[in-house]
């Protein structure tokens, strides 16, 4: 048994985070794109489907020629698998910040850190869950977290360098001919003083 342990996953994912969260952040746009707003008549779990659909097929994608990324496909789920060491699946987080499911066999065995997974013996498993604003509008948060059942052991965002540019903004003061009328502001602690000189 291997307990997921977060220096070792940090290490073994540190040269993919930046494709993992292009991947998360890729698949939130492939969902808007599809303009899908108000037709459909569950549209969280559809959502979380089509998401969780078109971030595999981009991780899949980044990683086809990567000869230290393994992908394991079972019934209607992916693990990645990153050096031998770190198998990583995908999921939306629910309340607790670890990744919604339905409980299966399959989910029980990648969650539970006593079980080993069939044909992977002692990898850190790991989710890879993404959150959204309070509006579920967009993604708020891109985290890797460790759990044992419905325990979080530990967690920590994906916040790759490549994401993190500052951009300038350019400031051009405008000259006193393009502002327009100045408008002057009385203040209403002035026309109380008036009002009790007089």
């Amino acid at each position: 048994m291997t307990l997921a342990d977060e220096t070792v996953v940090r290490a073994a994912l540190k040269d993919y985070e930046v494709a993992l969260f292009e991947a998360v952040l890729g698949s939130w746009e492939d969902w808007k794109a599809l303009l899908l707003g108000g037709r459909l008549q569950f549209p969280a779990r559809s959502r979380a489907c089509l998401v969780h659909d078109f971030a595999v097929g981009r991780m899949l994608a980044a990683f086809a020629n990567d000869a230290n990324v393994h992908v394991v496909r079972g019934n209607e789920t992916v693990k990645v698998v990153f050096a031998g060491q770190v198998a990583l699946r995908f999921k939306k987080a629910n309340d607790k910040g670890l990744g919604s499911n339905i409980e299966t066999q399959a989910t029980m065995e990648f969650v539970d850190q006593q079980q080993q997974l069939p044909g992977l013996p002692d990898v850190h498993k790991v989710e890879m869950v993404y959150r959204l604003n309070k509006f579920q509008t967009q993604i708020d948060r891109v985290e890797i977290v460790a759990r044992d059942g419905d325990v979080c052991l530990w967690g920590y965002a994906l916040t790759p360098a490549s994401t993190n540019a500052v951009v300038p903004l350019q400031f051009v003061p405008a000259d006193d001919a393009e502002r327009g009328a100045r408008v002057k502001v009385k203040s209403a602690l002035a026309d109380a003083k008036k009002e009790s000189r007089d």
